[in-house]
C-alpha cells in the first residue's frame, strides 16, 4: 500500500504546511524480531500549561519510534512499549513540576501498517475515522476517565485494527470540530486530495490539527503532501502608453495579468525526505527512504510552446527581487490600460478636449485612487451588512437549537443538554461578528438550563486585594484567618500577607516569611503553608522540601525549626497538613505519609502505612479527617485510606475511591468524566465536605466525604481572561474560618465571593 498524507492544520487563523506532532518513523538498521515488515506513524497533541517545543516533540517521537522497532513480539506489544515510554517521560516531568501547578497531558495516536492490516493504539481522548466505500468506522477509547498520558503510572491505551483497501481514507484528530459528522465525512470518499484540503478547512473555524491519509495500491511508499504557491505565468514588461487603441502587445499583457489572477495559489507538492542526518540509517536492502518524492500534479499547458518548462523539471523558485519586479510590471501594465480606458470613456461622455490636457501624473493618480475607493466602499459595505448577515445565520441556528432543547427537556434530559450546548456553540460563532441584547439573553437562558441540570452555582467573584500582586507572583496556596490572608508565592517560595480593611485586603509590605530573611536561617523555598490557632503565638507555619519549618507572625521575624527525619530519611516532602494537633507530611519520593503525633517534632514520625502501601509517586495533595486520609493524584482520582494501629487490622486503602453522581437522571451512577483536580480542601462539621479545584475552568467541585457529587461553584464570568480570550487557570483556593467566604487565586489577584 502507498499512503498519501495530507496535513489539515490551522493555528491562530494561519494555515500550517505541516501537521504539528506528526512523525513518520524511519526504520533503523537493526530491528527486533517481528518488526521488519512494519511501517510506523505517530501523531501527538499536547494539553496543559507545560507544553513541549516542536523540536522536543520531534526528538521525543523519534525515540519512541526506536523503542517500537527494538521491541520484539506482537505489534500491540511494541505499540504499548512506545506508549509506556512516553507516559513515563511525561509523568516524571509532571511530578517534577507539581509544586508549580504545571502539567502536560499527551494525546497520542500510533498506527502500524503491515501490508493491508492497520493496527491503531490511542491514548486519551483521540479520534480516528476509517472512511471506506461501505461506510465509516469511528475508533475512540470508550472509557472517558482515561484522559491521556502523563497523569499516572498506568498507561491508558486503546487498541483497534482494520483492513485497508484502495481509496480508503483514514482521518486522525485529537479533538473533533463540532461541524464534522458522518454525513460530511462520508462525502470525502472518492475525491482527490487536491480538492479536499481547501474544502475541509473552509468547513472548520478556529484551530485545527488533523491528518488525512489516502490509501493507494503501490510498492509501499509514503508521500507527505504540502500546499505550495506556484505560478506558470510570465508577465511581459509594461508597454509605453499610446493615445490610440491598445496595441496587440498590451492585450497580451492584460491576458497574462488575467491569467495570473485566475491561477490557483495553492497546489499540492510532494515533499522531499528529511536530511539524512535526522534519519537513522536505513536497511541496506532498502533502496528508497520512508518518504519519497514525486512530481506535483500536472498544471494546464501554457499557450505558448516557448513558455512550457522542460518535462520532468520543477519550476525554479522565484527570487524576492523577481517577484517584486513581476508585481511592479503587472501593476504598471494594469494602471496604464486603466488610464487609457478612463480616457476613452470620458472622451465619449464629456464635450471638448480640454480635460485631456491633464498631466500624466494626475491621470496615474486617478487610475490608482479609483480602485482604492471602490475597495474601501466594498469593505465598509461588508462590515456593515456582511458581518450582520453572518451573525443572523448563526443566531438563527442557535435559536433553532434552543427550541429543540426546550422540546426535549421533558422526554430526554441528556439530549436536551446537548442541544443547549449546541446553541451555545452557535452563539459563540455569532458573537464573533457582533454581540446583541438578543444573543446575550439567549446565552443566559442556555446557561441557566445547563446549570440547573448540572447542579452548577454561579458566584459573583470580586477582587479581594485592593492592589494586585506583582505580575511575577504565582499564588499556589492560601490560608485565611479571621482578619488576614496568607499567600504562598511559587516564584520566590515566600509568603505574602494581606490584612482586611474597610475597602478590602491591603498588602503588608513588612511581613517576613520566606527564605530571604536573616532569621529564616537556611530554610529553602516553602512548598506548603498551614494556619495555626491564634492565641498570641505564630499565625502560620511553612515547610520547605527538606522538612524544615518556618513559623511566621505579623510584626515579628520568622522562627526557624526542623522536623526530625523519619528512619528512612527524607525524600522530597511536598505537602503537609494539621488535624487534631497532629502533623501529617506527604513524601511521594519515599512513597510515604508520616505522622508527628501532638506536633512532637523532636521525635521520629510514625508511618501512616505499615503494609499495603498505595502508589503515591503522582500524589499532589492530601487532606485528613481523624483516621481518614484522602490522597489526590495528578489525574484527579482520590485514594482513601483508613488508619489503624492494630496489627491484626492494618491500614486499608480504597484506590480509587469512586466519584458518585447525583445530577438529575444520573443518580447513583459513576461521576464521569471528572477533571484533573489540583487541590483538595476539607471543611469541618456541621457540614463536613470535600472540595476540589478544577484549575482550567476556575471551578470548585463540592463532594460529600464519600465523594457523592453535590454541586459545582463557578464564576459568573471568567476571571482574569487572557488577551486571546482563553481562561487563566486558577492556582489555589480556600475558605474563611466560618466557611462563609471563598477565596480563589487567579493570576496575580485573589478573588472572593459568598459561599452559597
Amino acid at each position: 500500500m502507498d499512503l498519501n498524507l495530507l496535513p489539515l492544520a490551522r493555528r491562530d487563523e494561519q494555515e500550517l504546511l505541516e501537521s504539528p506532532g506528526l512523525h513518520i518513523a524511519a526504520k533503523p538498521r537493526r530491528v527486533a524480531r517481528g518488526r521488519q515488515p512494519d511501517r510506523l506513524f505517530l501523531h501527538l497533541a499536547m494539553e496543559g500549561n507545560l507544553p513541549l517545543s516542536s523540536s522536543q516533540q520531534e526528538q521525543l517521537l523519534g525515540r519512541l519510534s526506536q523503542t517500537y522497532y527494538k521491541t520484539a513480539g506482537s505489534v500491540t506489544a511494541a505499540l504499548r512499549a512506545a506508549a509506556e515510554a512516553l507516559n513515563h517521560y511525561l509523568l516524571e516531568r509532571n511530578l517534577s513540576n507539581a509544586s508549580s501547578g504545571q502539567q502536560s497531558i499527551g494525546l497520542l495516536i500510533l498506527f502500524a501498517l503491515r501490508e493491508d492490516r492497520l493496527v491503531l493504539a490511542q491514548c486519551g481522548r483521540t479520534n480516528a475515522y476509517l472512511i471506506t466505500a461501505k461506510g465509516i468506522q469511528h475508533f475512540y477509547d470508550p472509557q472517558p476517565t482515561r484522559r491521556g498520558l502523563g497523569l499516572g503510572k498506568t498507561t491508558p491505551i486503546y487498541f483497534s485494527q482494520a483492513s485497508l483497501n484502495e481509496n480508503d481514507l483514514l482521518l486522525l484528530a485529537p479533538q473533533l470540530p463540532p461541524v464534522w459528522n458522518e454525513a460530511i465525512l462520508q462525502g470525502l470518499y472518492g475525491q482527490g486530495l487536491e480538492a479536499l484540503r481547501p474544502r475541509i478547512l473552509r468547513q472548520v473555524s478556529g484551530d485545527l490539527n488533523a491528518l488525512l491519509i489516502q490509501v493507494k495500491i503501490g510498492p509501499g511508499k509514503t508521500y507527505l503532501l504540502r500546499p505550495k504557491i506556484t505560478s506558470d505565468v510570465v508577465i511581459p514588461p509594461p508597454v509605453v502608453e499610446k493615445e490610440q487603441t491598445p496595441l496587440p502587445e498590451v492585450a497580451t499583457a492584460l491576458a497574462a495579468s488575467a491569467a495570473l489572477a485566475e491561477t490557483p495559489i495553492t497546489v499540492l507538492e510532494i515533499t522531499t525526505p528529511p536530511p539524512a542526518s535526522q534519519i537513522p540509517a536505513m536497511e541496506p536492502e532498502a533502496a528508497a527512504p520512508s518518504i519519497v518524492t514525486a512530481p506535483p500534479p500536472a498544471s494546464p499547458a501554457p499557450e505558448s510552446p516557448s513558455a512550457a518548462p522542460p518535462a520532468g523539471r520543477a519550476h525554479p523558485r522565484p527570487t524576492r527581487r523577481s517577484v517584486f519586479a513581476t508585481l511592479a510590471m503587472a501593476v504598471g501594465t494594469t494602471a496604464g490600460e486603466f488610464t487609457r480606458s478612463v480616457k476613452t470613456l470620458l472622451r465619449r461622455m464629456l464635450p471638448g478636449e480640454g480635460f485631456f490636457t491633464l498631466p500624466a501624473s494626475w491621470m496615474a493618480f486617478i487610475a490608482v485612487a479609483i480602485p482604492l475607493i471602490v475597495v474601501a466602499i466594498a469593505t465598509v459595505v461588508y462590515f456593515q451588512r456582511g458581518r450582520a448577515g453572518q451573525y443572523d445565520v448563526y443566531y438563527d441556528q442557535a435559536v433553532q437549537a434552543a427550541e429543540q432543547a426546550q422540546a426535549l427537556a421533558q422526554t430526554d434530559l441528556q439530549q436536551s443538554l446537548a442541544a443547549w450546548q449546541t446553541a451555545l456553540d452557535y452563539l459563540d460563532q455569532a458573537e464573533t461578528y457582533q454581540t446583541t441584547a438578543e444573543s446575550q439573553a439567549l446565552r443566559a437562558q442556555a446557561y441557566q438550563a445547563i446549570d440547573s441540570s448540572e447542579l452548577i452555582r454561579r458566584l459573583d467573584y470580586q477582587p479581594a486585594l485592593i492592589e494586585a500582586l506583582p505580575e511575577t507572583v504565582k499564588v499556589i496556596d492560601i490560608v485565611a484567618s479571621a482578619s488576614d490572608l496568607y499567600l504562598l508565592d511559587a516564584s520566590t517560595g515566600g509568603v505574602w500577607r494581606a490584612f482586611v480593611t474597610g475597602r478590602g485586603y491591603e498588602l503588608d509590605t513588612t511581613f517576613q516569611c520566606g527564605p530571604d530573611f536573616l532569621a529564616s536561617q537556611d530554610i529553602g523555598p516553602l512548598v506548603d503553608i498551614e494556619g495555626l490557632v491564634e492565641g498570641g503565638g505564630p499565625s502560620l507555619v511553612g515547610m520547605d522540601s527538606a522538612g524544615k519549618l518556618l513559623y511566621c507572625k505579623p510584626g515579628e521575624p520568622p522562627l526557624f525549626d526542623v522536623l526530625t527525619p523519619p528512619f528512612t530519611q527524607w525524600g522530597k516532602p511536598t505537602r503537609f497538613t494539621i488535624d487534631n494537633n497532629n502533623l501529617y507530611v506527604l513524601d511521594p519520593e519515599k512513597n510515604a505519609v508520616w505522622i508527628y503525633w501532638n506536633m512532637d517534632k523532636a521525635t521520629q514520625p510514625a508511618p501512616f502505612f505499615t503494609q499495603d502501601f498505595p502508589p503515591m509517586q503522582d500524589v499532589i495533595d492530601l487532606a485528613v479527617d481523624n483516621i481518614d486520609l484522602f490522597l489526590l493524584h495528578t489525574d484527579g482520582h482520590i485514594t482513601l485510606c483508613n488508619y489503624s494501629d492494630i496489627g491484626v487490622a492494618p491500614t486499608r486503602c480504597t484506590d480509587p475511591l469512586p466519584y458518585i453522581d447525583s445530577r438529575p437522571g444520573r443518580e447513583g451512577q459513576p461521576f464521569i468524566p471528572y477533571p484533573a483536580f489540583s487541590q483538595i480542601k476539607r471543611t469541618q462539621p456541621p457540614n463536613p465536605s470535600i472540595y476540589l479545584l478544577d484549575p482550567g475552568e476556575q471551578s470548585i467541585y463540592h463532594f460529600s466525604q464519600r465523594l457523592a457529587y453535590q454541586r459545582q461553584l463557578k464564576p459568573l464570568q471568567p476571571l482574569s481572561p487572557n488577551p486571546d480570550g482563553s481562561i487563566t487557570p486558577a492556582n489555589a483556593f480556600t475558605f474563611s474560618p466560618d466557611s462563609r467566604i471563598i477565596f480563589l487565586a487567579v493570576g496575580n489577584q485573589v478573588y472572593s465571593a459568598g459561599k452559597p
